[in-house]
């Protein structure tokens, strides 16, 4: 994931949190609040996830894995 992408995302779910916000105050429509933190928490998610499998730029590199039997 590119960083352009990671921004984009990240933006979109702070304005997804706030409308949510604004959506769950009395008169709004709660249910649609809901949906929309969701998805944010979501987008949050998947950012978390592909910075931890980003690749060590540094460092030892990880070693195929071998059977016992080779």
């Amino acid at each position: 994931m590119d960083d352009d992408l990671r921004l984009k995302l990240k933006e979109l779910g702070i304005s997804m949190q706030t409308r949510a916000a604004e959506l769950a105050l009395p008169g709004g429509n709660t249910d649609i609040s809901a949906l929309m933190s969701g998805i944010a928490v979501t987008l949050e998610a998947l950012l978390v996830i592909a910075e931890e499998s980003k690749t060590p730029r540094s460092g030892p590199s990880v070693e195929p894995v071998t059977s016992l039997s080779d």
